[in-house]
């Protein structure tokens, strides 16, 4: 314990400073350490959310070199190649609802219906192009009646719906 005691008429002013232990100096450390680590998760998850919500798909359909590359654009301004797809290996584009299924809200597990627009491989992945609810059916129909008409000639197209089981 250190301290100071100072006289000053009519007052007398007690410092008292407490003396930190090894165990003191590693609890502060590691406060120090794990609310610096924590801090920067929050501060990734917060980026994370950002990129989230300002974020477009590009997708890049080059008929000279037969390729699609898909970009990632960030706030209007940064692009970024995600891929490069040959035309060679996509199957098919295929519209659907099949990641439909349950979801949980607050009264439990009700059927949710999804409907996406994918391009699938001959390797069978799927690259999601757009997933939306059903009240936003009308745009990603029309979205895949403007793919079909404008790149028919090179792709297969095909639309599959499975009958939701559920309520």
């Amino acid at each position: 314990m250190r301290y100071k005691l100072s006289f000053a008429k009519p007052k007398i002013l007690l410092s008292v400073e407490d003396s930190f232990t090894l165990l003191d100096f590693l609890a502060f450390f590691a406060c120090f350490f794990l609310g610096f680590v924590f801090a920067i998760f929050l501060w990734m998850f917060a980026f994370a959310l950002l990129v989230k919500l300002f974020t477009r798909h590009e997708y890049e359909f080059d008929s000279d070199s037969y390729r699609v590359s898909q970009y990632i654009r960030i706030f209007g301004y940064l692009r970024i190649k995600r891929r490069v797809i040959s035309f060679d290996d996509i199957d098919r584009f295929l519209f659907s609802n099949f990641d439909s299924g349950n979801a949980l809200v607050e009264r439990g597990l009700v059927t949710k219906e999804w409907y996406t627009l994918e391009i699938v491989m001959k390797d069978k992945r799927r690259i999601r192009m757009v997933k939306s609810a059903p009240d936003e059916l009308h745009e990603i129909d029309e979205l895949y009646h403007d793919l079909r008409e404008y790149m028919s000639d090179w792709f297969h197209f095909e639309v599959d719906y499975e009958e939701l089981k559920g309520e």
